[in-house]
């Protein structure tokens, strides 16, 4: 594989369609918003392009020959352990598919794509007493702890704050819920979202996004979210928000328990 420098980055818009795997995240990166990397096939194949997002999520369009998927597969195989961040392949080529379902040491799953209805109001729900809803900021930022949360897809705190933007809902010093800008581009924001355990089943997180969707709105940009086919919850609060789901795609990681085992043995 080819990288190609940020500065060229530009260059490999166009390569992005709305196929099932979404655009938001490739394009926060040919666009120069979002930190990541852009791969094209060694061989001179520029048809076939590879966009690693800082989050982790890669994305791959194009006509993909086999040496490149050979070269994708080994890559995010990190055989030498020099990756700083996870790779996480979403396809949706059924040639791709078939290269990566041959392989015995990766899990394949499903994500679901969500747009939001034009239609659909956007509600402002009432917190309970005590409970506050801010923007994050870097104090705020410091005290959000989670699995999806603003550094998960941000570089730095300039970056987000800058580029991006989130809503969080607060019981004293304790974060509770959040929702912020995950992937940004120059038409799209994807939605990230997420509750502490401890604060689940209180409406909070429709409350957050709700915020997030007026947000999104306002900048005259469409409202996307994903989430894995078997997560309930999200999907359920996706609908709820005003989604509608359009788009379904694979994903394809290394399995790390066979790598555990693997380095167990040896």
């Amino acid at each position: 594989m080819q990288k190609i420098e940020p500065k060229n980055h530009i260059n490999y818009v166009d390569y992005i369609d709305k196929s099932g795997c979404g655009k938001v995240y490739p394009r926060s990166i040919a666009e120069s918003i979002q930190t990541g990397d852009i791969f094209i096939n060694s061989c001179g194949n520029s048809r076939s392009v590879l966009y690693w997002h800082y989050s982790g999520f890669a994305f791959l369009y194009g006509v993909c020959d086999e040496h490149f998927l050979e070269d994708i597969y080994n890559f995010m195989s990190d055989k030498n352990n020099t990756a700083q961040r996870r790779f996480i392949l979403f396809v949706n080529n059924e040639s791709a598919e078939r290269f990566f379902r041959a392989k015995n040491d990766v899990v394949i799953e499903r994500r679901y794509f969500f747009e939001y209805s034009k239609d659909y109001p956007v509600i402002e729900a009432a917190l309970p007493s005590g409970y506050k809803l801010c923007e994050i900021g870097k104090e705020l930022l410091e005290k959000i702890k989670g699995k999806v949360t603003p550094s998960f897809s941000w570089d730095n705190y300039e970056s987000f704050m800058e580029k991006g933007k989130g809503y969080c809902i607060t019981d004293g010093d304790i974060a509770a819920a959040w929702a912020f800008s995950a992937a940004v581009s120059s038409d799209e924001i994807d939605i990230g979202i997420e509750t502490d355990v401890r604060y689940r089943n209180h409406g909070f997180a429709y409350i957050a996004a709700q915020k997030m969707i007026q947000y999104c709105l306002n900048l005259h940009k469409t409202p996307v979210w994903a989430c894995h086919a078997g997560n309930t919850a999200s999907v359920n609060l996706a609908i709820k928000s005003g989604f509608t789901k359009v788009s379904e795609c694979y994903t394809v990681r290394i399995n790390d328990s066979v790598i555990y085992a693997k380095n167990q043995s040896e």
